[in-house]
């Protein structure tokens, strides 16, 4: 019997001191980062000046609707990170992944004419040190990377979802943080026009001579709602409000693509008023100026292929398909989970080293 209290004790200990020990080792990588040794050697008080440093207003990304560089019309590139679900979280700190930093240095990178705006979707801080101040270096050191958050009830204001939102519907999801961000990508374009991407995508080439009202099909009967290139006014405008509208009408909060690609597919394919090959064939003549690429532009490597990007054995196979995408897509749903070694003799390096020097720099052993 005392043999099983001290097993339960041993047990309880360990579930007691990982955490301790985790949350030492991150004080003690921000604790690094300070240069004023007055906070390190004040005890108490030491402890509550480094936690103003943290949270202090002047380390808070501005709010994209109030910051003084408003996104340019239909000139901009959004990435949004949509992990953080509570709208009135006032203490998340930044947490970019390498592939995430590398996305939006490739859009920086190759469109030095557009805008790129990477929202949060709360308000969030800039981290102090580690590796995720080397990310957030990296990509800041483009003049054009803007860094912001946004709070979803005002950003949908003056919008056909307005009402919506404000019910609280969204809470309902299953797959808030996926379904949030399906929302917000709509809301961006309708807002400012410009190109939607994911985060798990690298920019290969210029978008910024690419006619704007376009989206890009995963396969012959089905689009992807990871890229969406709309006009602020005219048909992408149009276009935008109606994605709204269905978005709202049709939400379904245990459906995880019902509210992304399905909604994209059916808003098209009712707009263009034919089939998605018959459209794709046609061009922008097919549906009323809307065009809709084949896989090869955005989608080359299917999601069941992942593992092209990520094994040498793919190497030319890869690069040989993807030669005349715009992007690739790595579809990180499936794919997150893997480690991707530095200096690997693959398809995803290849392409980060050439456009995402300065993450591929910073990114340690592993993507």
């Amino acid at each position: 019997m005392l043999k099983k209290q001290f097993k339960c004790l041993y047990v309880i200990g360990r579930r007691l001191v990982i955490p301790v020990l985790a949350a030492t080792l991150i004080f003690l990588v921000v604790l690094s980062s300070i240069t004023d040794p007055s906070i390190i050697s004040n005890g108490t008080f030491g402890l509550r000046k480094l936690k103003a440093k943290l949270f202090s207003t002047e380390n808070l990304i501005e709010d994209i609707l109030y910051s003084s560089l408003q996104p340019p019309p239909g000139r901009s590139i959004f990435f949004h990170e949509t992990s953080c679900t509570s709208p009135d979280s006032i203490s998340n700190i930044m947490t970019l992944t390498a592939r995430q930093a590398c996305s939006i240095e490739s859009a920086a990178l190759n469109n030095p004419n557009f805008q790129i705006f990477t929202v949060f979707s709360c308000p969030t801080f800039r981290p102090l040190a580690g590796r995720q101040k080397l990310f957030v270096d990296a990509i800041e050191s483009y003049e054009n990377v803007n860094l912001r958050h946004l709070n979803l009830r005002n950003y949908a204001m003056n919008t056909s979802i307005e009402d919506w939102v404000k019910r609280g519907d969204l809470l309902t999801s299953s797959y808030p943080m996926h379904h949030t961000s399906d929302l917000i990508r709509l809301i961006s374009l309708y807002r400012f026009g410009g190109i939607y991407l994911d985060m798990d995508i690298i920019v290969l080439t210029s978008l910024e001579k690419l006619p704007l009202n376009y989206v890009g099909a995963e396969s012959t009967d089905t689009l992807c709602n990871a890229v969406i290139g709309l006009t602020a006014e005219g048909i992408g405008h149009e276009v935008a409000d109606l994605f709204l509208q269905h978005y709202q009408k049709y939400f379904n909060g245990k459906n995880y693509v019902q509210n992304g690609p399905a909604l994209v597919t059916a808003v098209l394919l009712k707009f263009c008023g034919t089939s998605l090959m018959e459209a794709m064939e046609g061009g922008r003549k097919s549906c009323k100026g809307f065009r809709i690429f084949n896989s090869t532009a955005f989608y080359s490597i299917h999601w069941q292929e992942w593992r092209h990007f990520t094994e040498p054995r793919y190497l030319e196979e890869t690069m040989a398909r993807t030669k005349d995408s715009y992007m690739i897509h790595m579809w990180n749903k499936v794919s997150s989970g893997e480690r991707i070694k530095v200096a690997s003799n693959t398809a995803y390096v290849k392409y980060a080293e050439k456009h995402c020097p300065r993450t591929y720099a910073a990114a340690g052993d592993y993507f």
